[in-house]
């Protein structure tokens, strides 16, 4: 199995470990629920940097580049950004079937703080009920992840590129 399969797999299994802790421990209807991709992006960021290393120690024990370590972090970002969307599918439709009412309900509160007009407030809540709500939340989940695990591939590769970096005299054979 490759570094970058290792790291990717390595970061889902903390990704689905974490939200069905908050959805098991009640979690997800507090403040950590708000934010269950934050610990996610970090879970991504430290499974990059391990695959990366593992790359360069297997590949580039002399140094690597820039363009091989995004490489092997843009490895580990598809994959995962691929399983976990599969994932959150299984997540939305099998493990936890009342997001879509504790969404909307949270939303519909957030409306009522602000003092939005009631009409308004019952307009979106009868446009959610025929809004493909899951199926757009993956979507969102799969281009959110990849857009920035591409921002943390770059700027992990660049780090890694400045610390181990090609010596000249090895460049040039």
């Amino acid at each position: 199995m490759t570094p970058e399969t290792r790291g990717a797999l390595f970061v889902l299994a903390l990704s689905v470990i974490w939200k069905t802790l908050l959805l098991l421990t009640g979690w997800v209807d507090g403040m950590l629920g708000k934010f269950p991709l934050l610990a996610i992006l970090a879970f991504l960021l430290i499974g990059m940097f391990r695959s990366m290393e593992a790359r360069r120690k297997l590949s580039y024990p002399d140094g690597i580049a820039f363009l091989p370590a995004f490489k092997a972090g843009m490895s580990v970002n598809a994959l995962f950004s691929l399983l976990y969307s599969l994932f959150m599918y299984f997540y939305l439709f099998v493990l936890d079937t009342g997001f879509r009412t504790r969404f909307v309900n949270q939303r519909v509160a957030d409306m009522v703080s602000d003092k939005t007009a009631p009409e308004s407030i019952e307009a979106w809540k009868q446009s959610t009920t025929t809004f493909p709500f899951e199926m757009m939340w993956m979507l969102f989940t799969f281009v959110g992840v990849l857009v920035i695990g591409t921002f943390y591939a770059g700027m992990t590769a660049r780090m890694m590129a400045r610390k181990y970096p090609v010596l000249s005299s090895q460049a040039k054979k």
